[in-house]
Parts: C-alpha cells; sequence; structure tokens
C-alpha cells in the first residue's frame, strides 16, 4: 500500500473488507534523511514507532496481519521525472557501482536496523524491496552493476551477495519474531538483466532467508518500462503470471504475484498452481470490499479500478496524499464520516453521466429521494464513448459497475429518454437539483456540415466509419487513444496537435502518458507536434514553423476536447432551492477524477 493518509481510516477499510495481510509501502531505511523526504515512511527514526504501533494494533482487531515494505532512497531530492535521463545507463536510485564497501555495510545495517524497528513497531512481516530498479535488485543487473570485485554481477554468486549478507543481517535482528518477504523482478526489461534461470538461481540462494517471494517487472528510471510496474488500462491483465510459475516450480517458498490480477485470474492461478497467493494494491483502492464481496458470492457489486493510475501519479510524480478517481473516499474517510444524518430530501440529478450516477448513488445512500434523468436511451454518458475501444474494458466495467450500483435502488427513478430543461422542474417541488449535464465537444465552423471532418466521438461510437487514411487533430487522452485504436483496425494514422510530441498524451496520469505514446510509437502512428490547421477557402491546410506541410488524408478526426455550454448550465441555476453543477459542466478539467469527486462531494453535503 502507499504511504499513511487520513489517520489509517482508508487502511482500517480495507482491511475490513476481508484482506488478509496488508503491506504499508515506502519505508525508507536511509539514515540522515534531509526534512524534504516528508512523503516516506522514515524508518530509521524512532518517532515512526508509535503512529505504526496504532496502526499496527488496528490492522490486527480485524484479524488481518501488516508488513511494512522497506527500501533505501537516492538522497536527491527530484521527483523520478527529474531522476530519468537518456544516457546511456539507467538512473536508478542508488548504482552499485559507485558505493565504497564501507557505504556498502552501512546500507546493510540500515536495513537491519530498521528491520528491528520494525518488530517494535507490531508488525508481522518485512517485505525487502528488490524489485523496479531498487538497490538489492541493481547487483543483478549487468548494465547498471559494473562493479569487478566480490560484488560484481560477473557470477550469480557475486551478484547475490550483496542480498544474501543483507537479509541475513535482518534474519540476525528479528531472529523469527517477523516473516521476511522480498520482492524480485522477473525481468528488468533492460540490456544486462539477469535471465529467468539467473533469477532462479538468484532465488536459491537467498531462499533459506525468506518466507515468501513476490515477482514484478519493471524499472522506475527508465520512463518506457515504469508502465510495467503499475500496469495502464493498455496493458494485459496478470503479466507477470507465467514467469511467476516457472519460478514457483524451482523453489520452496510460497509465491505471491502482482500486475493487475482479477480476481478470476487469481481463482485460476491459485487452482493451476502457478501462485500460492495474489497480492492486489489498486483494486483494494477502488473498492476495500473487494475480498468480502467475492467471498460472499456478490462479485458484481466490487467498484473496478480502471487502471488510469491517478493514484501512483498522486504518491509517485505528485509526492502528495493518495487519491482515486472512482473512490472518492479514499484517503478522506474522515471527512465523510463526520458529516452526520441529514433530512431526507427529494433530488433531481440532471444527466446519467459518471457524474450524476454517482452523485445519484451517494444521494441515495445518505437517505434521499432521487430522480434521475438521461436524455440518452441509457446511461454512462461520455464513458460509454471512452469504454469503446478493445483495450479499454476497465472503463466499460465501470461503466456497468455505476449502472449495477443503483439498479434496484428503491431511492433512485431512473428516466431515460428524458432531456429536461430547467422550466420543466418548475412545481415539481424539488428540495435540491444536482446538475450533471456534461459538455459538448469543440467543433469548430467550418467543419460543420463537412462529410470529411468528423467527431472522435462519432468515430468511437461507431456513428461514422473511420476511412482508410486519417489525421486525428488534437493529440490529448482522448486522441491518442482514438489514435490507437485506429491503428490497431488497420487504418494509416496521423496524429497532430500543437503541443510538443512530448506532451501527446497529456490529461491523464505520466504512467499511462508514457505507456500510450510507447503503443503509438509501436502501431507506426505518424506523431507531428507544433501543426495548427488553418482554412485557406475550402482547403484545410495544417501548417508547422510557418510553413504549409503535406498531410495524406480522407478524413480528418477532431479530437479538440470538450467545453461546457455556458447558456444551458446556468439555465439551471434557479431550478430548485438547491442547485450545484458537477462533473464537467462546472469545470475545464474533464476527467473522471473530478466527475466523481465533484458529484460525490455535492451529494455528501446535501
Amino acid at each position: 500500500m502507499a504511504v499513511l493518509c487520513d489517520g489509517g481510516q482508508w487502511v482500517r477499510d480495507i482491511v475490513k473488507g476481508g484482506a488478509a495481510c496488508i503491506n504499508i509501502g515506502c519505508g525508507c531505511v536511509n539514515r540522515n534523511l534531509p526534512p524534504f523526504v516528508t512523503h516516506l515512511l522514515r524508518m530509521s527514526e524512532e518517532s515512526v514507532v508509535n503512529e505504526m504501533t496504532i496502526l499496527s494494533d488496528l490492522v490486527h482487531m480485524y484479524q488481518c496481519k501488516i508488513g511494512i515494505e522497506l527500501f533505501a532512497i537516492n538522497m536527491y531530492g527530484g521527483n523520478f521525472a527529474d531522476r530519468d535521463h537518456n544516457g546511456d545507463k539507467p538512473a536508478v536510485e542508488l548504482d552499485p557501482t559507485y558505493m565504497t564497501k564501507e557505504q556498502i555495510k552501512e546500507y546493510i545495517e540500515d536495513f537491519a536496523l530498521a528491520a528491528e524497528r520494525a518488530v517494535r513497531c507490531g508488525v508481522d512481516s518485512l517485505v525487502i524491496h528488490g524489485a523496479h530498479g531498487q538497490l538489492p535488485g541493481c547487483f543483478l543487473n549487468k548494465r547498471i552493476n559494473e562493479r569487478t570485485d566480490e560484488y560484481g554481477a560477473d557470477t550469480i554468486e557475486n551478484a547475490s551477495r550483496f542480498t544474501v549478507e543483507l537479509l541475513a543481517a535482518v534474519r540476525e535482528k528479528i531472529k523469527d519474531r517477523l516473516a521476511i518477504e522480498y520482492r524480485i523482478n522477473a525481468n528488468d526489461m533492460i540490456e544486462g538483466s539477469p535471465s529467468l534461470d539467473e533469477v532462479i538461481a538468484f532465488v536459491k540462494r537467498i531462499e533459506p532467508y525468506i518466507d515468501l517471494l513476490h515477482v514484478s517487472r519493471g524499472m522506475h528510471s527508465e520512463q518506457k518500462l515504469a508502465p510495467y510496474m503499475n500496469q495502464p488500462i493498455y496493458y494485459d491483465h496478470g503479466i507477470n503470471i507465467e514467469d511467476a510459475a516457472k519460478i514457483r516450480k524451482e523453489i520452496s517458498v510460497p509465491v505471491t504475484v502482482v500486475g493487475s490480477v482479477t480476481l478470476e485470474q487469481a481463482e485460476q492461478y491459485i487452482a493451476e498452481g502457478k501462485a500460492d497467493m495474489v497480492s492486489m494494491a489498486r483494486g483494494l483502492m477502488a473498492d476495500p470490499m473487494v475480498v468480502k464481496n467475492a467471498k460472499s458470492g456478490c462479485p458484481e457489486n466490487t467498484r473496478p479500478c480502471v487502471r488510469c493510475n491517478y493514484c501512483i501519479n498522486r504518491t509517485h510524480y505528485d509526492l502528495a496524499p493518495v487519491r482515486c478517481s472512482v473512490n472518492a473516499e479514499l484517503g478522506m474517510e474522515t471527512l465523510y464520516m463526520n458529516l452526520g444524518n441529514t433530512l431526507p430530501k427529494r433530488i433531481a440529478v440532471i444527466g446519467g453521466g459518471p457524474a450524476g450516477i454517482e452523485a445519484a448513488r451517494t444521494a441515495a445512500q445518505r437517505g434521499h429521494t432521487v430522480d434521475l434523468y438521461e436524455k440518452e436511451d441509457h446511461l454512462g454518458g461520455v464513458l460509454t464513448m471512452a469504454g469503446a475501444p478493445k483495450f479499454k474494458q476497465d472503463i466499460k466495467k465501470y461503466v456497468e459497475w455505476t449502472i449495477h450500483s443503483i439498479s434496484g435502488q428503491e431511492r433512485v427513478s431512473v428516466h431515460l429518454n428524458s432531456e429536461v430543461r430547467a422550466e420543466d422542474l418548475k412545481g415539481k417541488d424539488y428540495d435540491a437539483v444536482i446538475v450533471a449535464v456534461g459538455a459538448e465537444p469543440v467543433i469548430p465552423k467550418f467543419a460543420k456540415g463537412r462529410e470529411d471532418v468528423v467527431w472522435v466521438g462519432d468515430v468511437e461510437l461507431g456513428k461514422v466509419s473511420a476511412k482508410k487514411q486519417v489525421v486525428i487533430v488534437g493529440a490529448g487522452l482522448t486522441g491518442c487513444e482514438a489514435a490507437l485504436s485506429l491503428a490497431k483496425a488497420g487504418k494509416e494514422v496521423t496524429l497532430v496537435d500543437m503541443i510538443d510530441v512530448c506532451d501527446f498524451g497529456r490529461g491523464g496520469a505520466k504512467f499511462n502518458q508514457i505507456a500510450l505514446r510507447g503503443l503509438l510509437e509501436a502501431e507506426q502512428v505518424k506523431m507531428i507536434g507544433g501543426v495548427k490547421m488553418n482554412i485557406e477557402g475550402d482547403r484545410i491546410v495544417f501548417v508547422k514553423n510557418e510553413k504549409t506541410i503535406e498531410l495524406s488524408y480522407e478524413q480528418i478526426i477532431l479530437s479538440l476536447g470538450v467545453k461546457a455550454n455556458e447558456e444551458k448550465v446556468q439555465a439551471f441555476a434557479d431550478a430548485g432551492r438547491e442547485v450545484v453543477f458537477v462533473g464537467d459542466c462546472n469545470t475545464k478539467i474533464g476527467t473522471l477524477y473530478h466527475a466523481v469527486h465533484t458529484a460525490h462531494e455535492a451529494a455528501s453535503v446535501l
């Protein structure tokens, strides 16, 4: 799990939801940490003991185990993006090549002292982080570890020496009071990575000191590989299971696997003997009740994670407390715990997109009676378009869950094919009106009436067929995803925008943006930045650096964002005793996070 926040209340929710063990991440072992390191558990300092002891006691109240992840950091104060570079060698947290033997001994001692402190915190286990470019794993990689002494990567014996000595020192300090878990990369995915056979040989060397092995992949120090640590929506679920299965066959300690594993996959993998257990983070953040729902035979009640990686962006890049796009209360539980009771109200929600459904669901949970009006013949709003590509099934499942969450609700009446105007609400005596009418696509005047210019939403929903050769104008998240979808369908796609190519795909989390650009390159989508679209008579021309560039196309697809219809929105200002605006209609930030959070907040305080 991520760094503690909100007094541990979100941890309480997860352990109440049936998790067997919860691991608290980011336990930093470095001595003399500078003041700017405020987003990590300072496991080198005594001050952590009291807070962690309270958290351990809380977790144990619910018959759950708790562990702490231990790792060492680079003392440089930048974030991941700052430390990334394009040199011949990855900018890992700590490069073993340049460490003196005295420094090696100090780091081993730091881990051992932190482990001893963890015992006094009342936890049940330690997770030594050796994956994703963390220090122990770096000794295994020939590209990173260029040492020529007994800690070099020339042999498995030498490459594993640091980790063996570290684990031995930790075990000496804690004896058998705690379990020791170790996280490893089955594949670093860079030149010099140990082969799977070498990884297995390494695990056999550390096996006497550990009780559980975690299997992962990816490196945070190379941008193109960072998404493999926290797989975005564009990647398959369960990407590490086959490697984990091969490792498990060769060792005797239990194996757990990470990597967007679904509950269905977990059942299958464990039944087939490919893993002994699975580890989950984002799924539990999206819905802490995921385990209990599965055990009670109601998995359809679980709010699915959409793998947007907003949570990762907050903690890894923004160095901010964790938040979730689909679970509005994550990290803010205490704000919602003390709202108190409210008198039941009659509420109208206008719009059945993600914001409208969230508002209706939340208001009903608060005891209000809700009429939800949607102009289309289905619920889902803009997410119906967003979930259309095959690689975005996570969004489709989320839409299905939102609809399920209000289906059969006695307090929610859904009115489809009902386009409601402000005047339609007069005389209905609603106590409150929540306006969630969304926004409208930005379509330039010149494009209207042209058969060769279409809106991206119409293409995604199949209302308009894409031609063989297309130019997509607008390389935000939606434009890039449309480009990927069309390229996978065999179209010749050119993607243009005024922004630089390095910013293509912005609007989502950094990990997802990196992954999306990599997939576009793999599909040979032509990406051109710094491009403007001009009109010369009846011709559409593209200009870069004040010069016209020739782009061949049969069709132009516009993905220029959306904008609230201010006149339409403001017409609702006096539609009820209390009127609030949520989702895309009250902001320029058209994200799922904003839609869900504004709706949940509004419905919670009415």
